[in-house]
């Protein structure tokens, strides 16, 4: 299929429509495991397609909150801090895309600002890793901006210890893991409303590497090298060779979508195991960690 033939659209919907009488179970042959998960991605779903379909998203706030624990994170079945705070990022942020909110964080249960556990040398030396937390961290510390202005600017200054021409790293990654670590840093420096015209130098150098590479397959490869080439469009560079080029990525995302309507995290198979917690069979059908990544993608190509 074509990304600019829209019968996708018509399918995911279709799917999804599906997904919700089944309760947000992950695929269309069940598994209810990992719910909060669900119901979260889910939420983002809503978002996308909401033009196409009125989702019941009264219900999805409810499912969500119900994990909502004394401590004021979201837990499902895990003592895994770095699952619980991920899995507490994922909820607000789904409350959020459908106009609702949660800014009752114990934030300090899990961070020490003067000696924040995910701000070292070694931590860094996976981006990709390191960068998921600092976009989590400053997730919790955008809920209250004013009371948190001081903790961004520490937080901020500590990353450019970790600067490149090329990125933000500790030693010598991967492409793939330095490209998915950067996207990371983005997400966090989306949330802040960070001002890229700072950053105008390492944004040319990142969009000239990126028009010679291409993804490695998987949905967060996909998802986080389309995210990433998007910002040439925040600096007017190189725009149309990285539209043809994020129009071509599209194309490929497309070939994950199967007969039901849903995508796969991997092209012949869905995601078996999210946070812990076993969500599918792993068999080659659509599944909503897939279907949210690709239509997140999908939706910054379009």
């Amino acid at each position: 299929m074509d990304i600019t033939n829209k019968n996708w659209i018509l399918n995911v919907v279709n799917f999804l429509k599906e997904i919700e009488k089944r309760n947000y179970s992950w695929t269309l042959s069940g598994y209810d495991n990992a719910k909060l998960s669900s119901a979260s991605m889910f939420c983002k779903l809503s978002k996308i397609f909401e033009k196409y379909h009125k989702f019941d998203t009264q219900k999805l706030e409810y499912i969500i909150r119900k994990y909502k624990n004394s401590n004021t994170y979201y837990i499902d079945n895990t003592n895994d801090a770095k699952n619980i705070i991920a899995e507490t990022r994922q909820a607000i942020s789904g409350l959020i895309n459908i106009d609702k909110n949660d800014t009752n964080i114990n934030i300090e249960k899990y961070y020490n600002h003067n000696n924040l556990w995910f701000m070292n040398n070694g931590t860094w030396n996976n981006p990709w890793g390191a960068g998921a937390q600092l976009s989590h961290y400053l997730f919790f510390l955008q809920l209250n901006p004013e009371k948190n202005k001081d903790k961004i600017n520490n937080v901020l200054n500590k990353l450019n210890e970790y600067k490149k021409p090329n990125g933000w790293y500790f030693g010598n990654p991967s492409h793939h893991v330095r490209i998915n670590g950067i996207m990371k840093v983005f997400t966090g420096l989306d949330i802040i409303n960070h001002d890229y015209n700072n950053d105008k130098e390492i944004l040319i150098k990142i969009v000239d590497e990126m028009l010679n590479l291409n993804p490695s397959s998987g949905g967060c490869n996909l998802y986080d090298f389309v995210y990433v080439l998007c910002k040439s469009i925040d600096v007017n560079y190189r725009v149309e060779e990285s539209k043809k080029k994020l129009i071509q990525i599209g194309n490929v995302i497309l070939k994950y979508q199967h007969p039901d309507g849903g995508f796969s995290y991997n092209i012949n198979s869905t995601t078996p195991i999210i946070y812990g917690k076993r969500c599918t069979p792993g068999k080659r059908q659509g599944g909503i960690h897939g279907t949210t990544l690709m239509c997140m993608a999908l939706c910054m190509i379009d």
